[in-house]
C-alpha cells in the first residue's frame, strides 16, 4: 500500500506541478471553509483532491478537522478545531519552498526533510523554520504560542525581542508577545495534553490520512459493474482536481 501512495504523491506532483500548486486537500471534517487566493469571501466548498496555491486561506470551527499534503514530498499538516492558516510558499526546481501563516488555532506539522531549504511557519508572535521533523503548535493570536517537540528540531524566534531558542523532542517552548521565550522539558501535564491532542486526532486512521481517500468510496467502486475493473483482486483509487481556474479532473489510478 506504500507503493500506491508513492505513486499517488508522483502523480500528483507531475500532474499539476505547472499550475503553481502547492498542496492537495486530502482530508475534510466537520466545520472547514476554505478562500481561494482569488476569492474574498469564505466558502465551504473544501474536498479531498483540492488543489492549493499560495495565498490559500483553510479555517476551521469548533467540529473541524482538515490535512493537507505537499506535492513534492510526505509533509503534511493536521489542522484540528477553531484554528486559521494562510498557505504561502513558491516552487523552485521541482520543489516547493514552504512558509504557512498561522492566525491562531491548533496544528501538528508532520515536515519531511527540506534538503537546502526551509519550512517556515509564522505566527503573530514567532517564527519557526524546520529542516523535517513533526511538532504540535498552540497558537493563541496575538498572545502567544507553545510548541510541543515530537521529534527532530525546530528552530523558534521570538519576533518582539529576536530571542531563539530550540524546540527538541519531549520539550516545550513558549513565546510571548512581550518578548519572553522559554525552553523546558514538558511535564507531566503537558505530556497529557499531547495525549488529549492526539486523541482528538486518533479517529482519524493514519492510513486514510495517508492517502486521503475513504476506503468505503474505494470499495464501491471497485465492487461497481461499470467501473472497467478485470477481476476481483484489482482496485481503484479515483482523484479530483481543481487548477488555479477552477477548472476540473479526475485522475483514475487501477491498482491490484
Amino acid at each position: 500500500m506504500k507503493n500506491i501512495i508513492f505513486i499517488i504523491i508522483t502523480i500528483l506532483f507531475n500532474f499539476i506541478f505547472s499550475d503553481e500548486t502547492l498542496g492537495l486537500v486530502t482530508k475534510t471534517k466537520g466545520k472547514v471553509e476554505y478562500q481561494k487566493f482569488s476569492d474574498k469571501k469564505f466558502t465551504t466548498n473544501i474536498y479531498k483532491g483540492l488543489g492549493l496555491y499560495g495565498d490559500d486561506r483553510i479555517r476551521t470551527g469548533d467540529n473541524g478537522f482538515s490535512i493537507y499534503r505537499y506535492l513534492d514530498d510526505a509533509s503534511s499538516i493536521k489542522i484540528l478545531k477553531n484554528s486559521d492558516i494562510r498557505i504561502e510558499g513558491r516552487i523552485k526546481s521541482r520543489s516547493i519552498v514552504k512558509n504557512v501563516e498561522i492566525n491562531n488555532g491548533v496544528l501538528n506539522f508532520d515536515i519531511d526533510d527540506q534538503a537546502d531549504e526551509y519550512f517556515t511557519i509564522v505566527t503573530p508572535t514567532s517564527v519557526a523554520t524546520v529542516k523535517g521533523t513533526e511538532f504540535w503548535l498552540i497558537c493563541n493570536g496575538p498572545e502567544g504560542d507553545k510548541f510541543f517537540g515530537v521529534e527532530g528540531e525546530v528552530e523558534i524566534k521570538n519576533i518582539e525581542s529576536g530571542r531563539i531558542v530550540l524546540l527538541i523532542e519531549d520539550s516545550q517552548v513558549i513565546s510571548t508577545s512581550n518578548g519572553t521565550i522559554s525552553s523546558q522539558n514538558m511535564t507531566s501535564q503537558e505530556l497529557e495534553q499531547i495525549q488529549d491532542l492526539e486523541q482528538e486526532n486518533g479517529n482519524y486512521d493514519d492510513l486514510d490520512i495517508d492517502t486521503g481517500f475513504d476506503d468505503d468510496s474505494i470499495d464501491q467502486d471497485s465492487n461497481s459493474d461499470d467501473s472497467n475493473i478485470s477481476s476481483d483482486s484489482e482496485n481503484i483509487i479515483r482523484i479530483q482536481l481543481e487548477d488555479s481556474l477552477g477548472n476540473t479532473k479526475e485522475i483514475i489510478i487501477k491498482y491490484k
